[in-house]
């Protein structure tokens, strides 16, 4: 899930435990119909939906369940996929778009700084493409010339500072405010790898070096549209790519980059300044309002030594061009309709979408992702249900009391540490539908239509400039604990290791994730599924080294710790040799954390359904059901890149067949049979 406006490591950090990838809004009606459970009782019915999708259950259940729908599906032109995800996100996407609509209709009625006022201005100014042509960069021009007028590093590194305070992004380094991983009740910096692109996987891909040539030809057309004459702009290309790709092999690996282990290193400023050469970062911090922090946490120690050598007057035009890049990149979408072609042509090809969304449906999804926790509310208002909810609550404590069943029949965990899990239990927290308070971080946004000379960069500019303020002054104080990560309109799900909590937000509780027609078997095995994997995230093999309070702190005996991360060996190991598009392999180690969730998860559901075969069948089903996907085959190179999921139908096969509960719910399942795996290959942890 998804943006930039507001640079959080909270953000990078926890949504990487989010139930699935980032997703677009888009297209057609939900064929709800569908995605109601379906009656397995009997034998009868296997050879039913063999017929009908001309796989067994026992070669591919996946499949079997899926089959038929998904030959029916086709992926949208302008999308990379369709799946359920996909479906919800455009009816939530129509839903507020109606909202929309009806506060551009009546904008002359409104008064000024109204929300609906903003909302019209923001579209409306999305739509005005003359008035984006006119205003090229806007407000947006003084940081790029302040950056192209540096005459040494000194002021090269003011210019950056000046960016990073005003706008809250960045690009050589890349600071970030989230909670202190030791203390979560309190903020700390910390100092991010520098800004790559595609990322540290895509760009070591030789598979992918025709992308890459791609990729560098779209640095080139944005630096001539940042002055360059064309050739200037293809030597400046070329000198950029270099620099991400040299860049690239000091970053940690996604593999890494959720471990505490790994990314918690914490300097004092003092200590920090001395990473970089000469007095770069001290000059930097004093630009960005950096200084005086407290707790520097250095994530990517590495890198930072890397940054260091291109930290020299030797590189100031390369460093110059690389952050201007990077800006306009940042800013792409909302800049000249040139601008903004070139950034969608280089995000569709990167998918293998086939079309551009219409100018209207551009416009319409980005009001409503700037103005995300504002939609929200209306969201709310007009489709979330206190039933819903409260039924959400109910299941989520007997998913946890089922995982205190588990951890107390391990046989490969001591008593201690049992104890230290259970507590962390005891003290999740739970989120469901929406926040307790609204943020109002636009409050002092201007927003202004053209007929007041208002254009989009600006309007944006203001919106990220007003939040940026607000970030600025949350962070002088305690967490807030309270806050949400993803709006209430997100088809999605999220556990937060320094909070200890496990969010749902409004839109995940519909079907097919959740009925409530439905039988308890089946929305065990959508939503109850959901649940027991962002609890299963509190127990991964980086969430488990957060305790009860959010901190970090390894809470495991040495000898429990060995044995789990021996078991997270021969989980990665097993994931290593699962498929997850024709020629390329999951990489298991990249997966691990979500993969021990979904196993972890069936194996808390499945125990709480007990021996009923026809209830597993039930839950079985409707858990393949949720994954339903198509995805272009761009897209799913570009996901086993840089998505720490493994790909649905590895999320389905994979889990299933090394989940005891499938074979008591299918006897028909043989040793010859592609789903089977053999007992002692069932990879198993909680």
């Amino acid at each position: 899930m998804k943006r930039k406006t507001r640079l959080c490591l909270m953000l990078v950090f926890v949504l990487s435990f989010v139930l699935s990838g980032c997703k677009g809004k888009s297209e057609p009606e939900p064929e709800q119909t569908a995605a109601k459970p379906v009656n397995v009782e009997g034998k009868a019915e296997h050879s039913t939906q063999q017929s009908e999708n001309e796989v067994k259950l026992q070669d591919d259940y996946y499949d079997y369940v899926n089959g038929k729908l998904l030959r029916e599906k086709e992926i949208p032109k302008d999308s990379n996929n369709w799946s359920y995800f996909y479906e919800l996100d455009k009816e939530a996407y129509e839903v507020l778009n109606k909202t929309l609509k009806e506060a551009v209709d009546n904008r002359d009625q409104e008064q000024p700084g109204t929300l609906k006022q903003k909302i019209a201005d923001l579209y409306l100014t999305a739509l005005d493409m003359e008035g984006r042509e006119k205003a090229g960069f806007g407000k947006l021009q003084p940081y790029i010339n302040q950056i192209r007028g540096a005459k040494d590093l000194e002021e090269y590194l003011e210019a950056a500072g000046v960016i990073y305070s005003d706008l809250g992004v960045g690009s050589i380094l890349l600071p970030q405010w989230s909670e202190d991983m030791k203390d979560s009740s309190r903020y700390a910096l910390y100092m991010n790898g520098a800004d790559l692109g595609p990322g540290k996987e895509t760009l070591e891909d030789s598979s992918q070096a025709e992308l890459m040539k791609k990729y560098e030809a779209y640095i080139g057309k944005i630096m001539e549209y940042s002055g360059m004459t064309r050739e200037e702009g293809e030597k400046a290309a070329k000198d950029i790519f270099a620099l991400q790709k040299d860049l690239a092999k000091s970053a940690l690996p996604l593999s890494k980059r959720n471990d505490p282990g790994f990314i918690y290193n914490p300097y004092t400023e003092k200590e920090l300044d001395q990473l970089l050469p000469g007095n770069t970062m001290d000059q930097f911090l004093k630009s960005a309002g950096l200084s005086g922090a407290g707790t520097y946490v250095v994530s990517q120690e590495e890198q930072l030594k890397a940054i260091g050598t291109y930290l020299t007057e030797e590189s100031l035009e390369l460093l110059k061009n690389y952050s201007v890049f990077c800006l306009i990149h940042d800013f792409g979408s909302y800049l000249t309709p040139e601008i903004r072609d070139s950034y969608v042509d280089w995000h569709n090809l990167q998918n293998g979408i086939k079309e551009k969304k219409t100018n209207e449906k551009l416009a319409g999804e980005m009001t409503q992702d700037i103005l995300g926790f504002e939609f929200g509310k209306l969201y709310v208002e007009q489709q979330f249900s206190e039933t819903d909810k409260n039924a959400m609550k109910d299941m989520v404590q007997q998913i946890i009391r089922g995982y205190k069943i588990q951890i107390d029949n391990l046989d490969w965990m001591g008593e201690e540490t049992k104890t230290a899990a259970l507590k962390k239990l005891d003290n999740m927290t739970l989120k469901i539908g929406y926040p307790d308070q609204w943020p109002d971080d636009y409050k002092k946004a201007s927003v202004l239509s053209a007929k007041e000379d208002g254009n989009l960069i600006d309007n944006i500019l203001s919106l990220v400039k007003a939040k940026n303020e607000v970030q600025k002054e949350k962070v002088k104080k305690p967490v807030d604990k309270g806050e949400w990560a993803m709006t209430p309109q997100t088809v999605n799900a999220y556990y937060n290791p320094t909070g200890n909590e496990i969010v749902f937000p409004a839109a995940i509780l519909q079907p097919p994730f959740y009925d409530r027609d439905a039988d308890f078997s089946s929305n065990l095995g959508g939503i109850g599924m959901i649940i027991a994997h962002e609890i299963s995230h509190a127990f991964d093999s980086s969430g488990s080294l957060f305790d009860e309070n959010g901190n970090y702190h390894v809470w495991w005996t040495k000898e429990d710790r060995a044995r789990f991360e021996k078991l997270a060996d021969e989980v990665a190991a097993y994931y290593d040799r699962q498929e997850g598009v024709e020629g390329r392999m999951v990489n298991g180690k990249q997966t691990l954390d979500e993969n021990i969730a979904d196993l972890g998860s069936m194996a808390c559901i499945t125990a709480i359904t007990g021996d009923d075969e026809n209830a597993l069948r039930l839950l079985f089903r409707q858990y393949a059901t949720i994954w339903a996907s198509k995805y272009t085959r761009e897209a799913m190179i570009k996901r086993l890149n840089t998505d720490v999921h493994s790909p649905a139908k590895v999320r389905v096969n994979a889990v299933l067949g090394a989940t005891d509960a499938f074979y008591q719910a299918y006897p028909e399942i043989k040793e010859q049979d592609k789903m089977f795996v053999p007992p002692e290959q069932r990879v198993k942890i909680w």
